[in-house]
């Protein structure tokens, strides 16, 4: 089966395994190795340290019914939470798109810059100077979308696949291009350090495949949700997505909720 979930990546030292300290995937294989329901997980992706998620996907073999591993798994995990299932039986790193949001405060940036700069990464480009990684770096944004909302700009993106910090980095490319440092196409042949954005205002909204998950119905966001629901954004996207659930309207973020 395949489950959908959310977790505060403020919490973990990233998403991969690693011994000696709490990760995202090596806590959910504790639980479930725990409980005899599964051994291994194949995951549909794995976010940097810092960096939270609203709606990634991992994969599992068992004959346990999804009611019952995610019940299991929400009362013996901290900071994740399962919210939905499918029965497809597929790896779930062959997603049709993934849907990442960049909360990027505003300092006086001119959405109209931000937006000119980002159109120079749609498409399909050699990502090289953009990602530590040296082989397979061509890859197709297919689109970078940037609203404002109060006191920061929410930046989504969309594409197959990405690469390791990619999206940290063009975030801060185009803050540098709306801060006065103007490039063009050149800056995929010309290596030119731009930094790296903060990990913390990053979200994995979602995963999409070309079927449908099956929402699971709780009453209520679990306490430790709320402990901190002012502090980290990917809360007040869950409380959303409850909202949403139940057919209520919900408006978008407001600045009180960001970090």
């Amino acid at each position: 089966m395949l489950l959908k979930f959310a977790y505060d990546g403020t919490r973990f030292y990233g998403y991969q395994r690693q011994p000696g300290v709490p990760t995202v995937e090596g806590e959910i294989l504790r639980v479930l190795r725990e409980y005899k329901i599964a051994g291994e997980i194949k995951s549909a992706s794995r976010t940097d340290r810092g960096v939270s998620a609203l709606g990634n996907v991992i994969y599992l073999a068992t004959d346990a019914s999804p009611d019952k591993v995610i019940g299991i798994l929400n009362s013996n995990l901290r900071h994740i939470f399962f919210h939905g299932y499918s029965d497809e039986d597929t790896n779930p790193r062959f997603a049709r798109q993934r849907w990442y949001r960049y909360h990027l405060p505003d300092f006086g940036y001119s959405i109209s810059e931000l937006q000119e700069a980002a159109a120079i990464f749609l498409g399909e480009h050699d990502f090289r100077n953009f990602t530590r990684a040296r082989e397979n770096t061509v890859l197709r944004i297919d689109s970078i979308e940037i609203s404002r909302h109060c006191d920061f700009f929410v930046i989504d993106f969309r594409a197959r696949y990405y690469l390791w910090n990619l999206i940290r980095r063009i975030v801060a490319a185009i803050t540098a291009y709306a801060s006065g440092h103007r490039f063009d196409e050149e800056i995929f042949n010309e290596r030119r350090n731009f930094g790296l954005a903060p990990p913390e205002p990053l979200i994995l909204m979602d995963v999409q495949y070309d079927f449908s998950f099956i929402p699971m119905r709780w009453k209520g966001l679990p306490e430790k949700a709320f402990n901190r629901f002012s502090e980290n954004l990917v809360y007040y996207y869950l409380y959303a997505l409850q909202k949403k659930w139940r057919g209520l309207v919900v408006s978008s973020p407001q600045h009180e909720h960001a970090r």
